[in-house]
């Protein structure tokens, strides 16, 4: 595994009414292309395109910014060097308070590969895409799915399981991993949003509903024991179930929640972010409750996508993610995710795979 750190000179999957539904105006969202500036250079040897964009406090002054998949190469002028690496899978960025960044994968340069690889069994390619994770004394808690190839195309994948990994944080070296059995077991990808809260870790995943036609969340709880989790149970709608099949959806989630999406306290309320999975996914919305299961209320559409070459483009947009580790004058840091569906244009345009920073008053999203 290789790393490069290198001083800064200056987008996973695709992702009803409610009566106490607002708006935050565009003007009140505060666009910050700097960011991606930060953490996508066009010249050195680290990401300069991808999607994901999940991010981890590491509790040190350094921050983890996680990839799906990612481009290497160079970039001048929006333009993609023709020579660029593709890694399927999951690479890392981590930034610390300097704006030094660090970039893990496997492989090198030539060659490069995710930083965690699935175990193949030589019938189809399998690889892990990131969820989320937390910080406890030094240990990076995280969450990863793994997926294998089942077709052609941009969506010729399957999810196959969650998996649990621990790592130092130090050198972010695998200590161990551990799967979820409850994803399938019940069908709920779990992993894509976790959260510390109090004494008990919560980890959120959705679920396709069929009833429903839309994607639902659940959610599991668990202890840490020997800063490692364990005895993990399953909300039923009233009460926590060791029964991981006695699962059931939170209630109060209005709109088809994203593959992947977030959840985070923030001022004594549980916040849900999520980018809506139906249509071209343009939509961004908010949900507040007092407690990690929920229910869920207060529907607040956030900001709405404005991308003005979206149809000459072909573009996709999904994913959104809230970094809540970074804060200014009272407003949160998110983005959402950016793609096309023209692959080559990723080399004529290479802003098309990269993710869209912008910041958001708090009080638009609790009150």
């Amino acid at each position: 595994m290789n790393k490069f750190i290198y001083l800064l000179a200056c987008t996973l999957f695709v992702s009803c009414q409610n009566n106490n539904k607002s708006s935050v105006t565009q003007m009140e969202v505060e666009l910050d292309s700097m960011w991606c500036t930060r953490l996508m250079p066009g010249l050195g040897s680290g990401v300069t395109g991808g999607d994901g964009a999940i991010s981890i406090d590491l509790k040190d002054g350094r921050n983890l910014f996680m990839w799906g998949d990612s481009f290497f190469g160079d970039v001048v002028d929006d333009k993609r060097s023709k020579d660029s690496k593709f890694v399927m899978g999951n690479t890392f960025t981590i930034i610390n308070e300097k704006g030094e960044l660090e970039t893990l994968y496997s492989g090198d340069l030539k060659n490069p590969s995710a930083y965690i690889l699935a175990e193949q069994d030589g019938d189809s390619p399998r690889w892990y895409w990131p969820g989320d994770g937390f910080v406890k004394d030094g240990i990076l808690h995280l969450f990863m799915s793994k997926f294998r190839k089942v077709g052609e195309g941009s969506f010729g994948f399957e999810y196959m399981c969650c998996d649990y990994f621990r790592l130092d944080v130090k050198t972010m070296k695998i200590i161990d991993k551990m799967n979820i059995p409850a994803a399938n077991q019940n069908g709920v990808h779990y992993g894509h949003a976790v959260m510390p809260y109090q004494n008990a870790i919560y980890i959120y995943g959705t679920k396709s509903d069929s009833t429903e036609a839309k994607a639902v969340v659940h959610v599991a709880k668990a202890e840490l024991v020997d800063n490692k989790l364990a005895n993990f149970v399953y909300w039923d709608g009233a009460s926590w179930q060791a029964d991981a099949t006695k699962t059931a959806k939170l209630e109060g989630l209005q709109k088809n929640i994203s593959e992947q999406f977030n959840v985070f306290s923030l001022n004594e309320k549980i916040v849900l972010v999520s980018q809506n999975r139906s249509g071209n996914a343009k939509e961004i919305y908010s949900y507040i409750a007092d407690s990690p299961e929920g229910a869920f209320s207060h529907e607040k559409l956030l900001y709405t996508v404005d991308e003005p070459n979206f149809e000459k483009d072909s573009m996709m947009t999904y994913n959104t993610m809230v970094h809540p580790q970074y804060m200014k004058n009272d407003k949160i840091l998110m983005c959402y995710n950016v793609n096309t569906y023209d692959l080559k244009k990723v080399f004529e345009k290479a802003s098309l795979y990269q993710p869209r920073f912008f910041w958001v008053p708090v009080d638009h999203i609790l009150k």
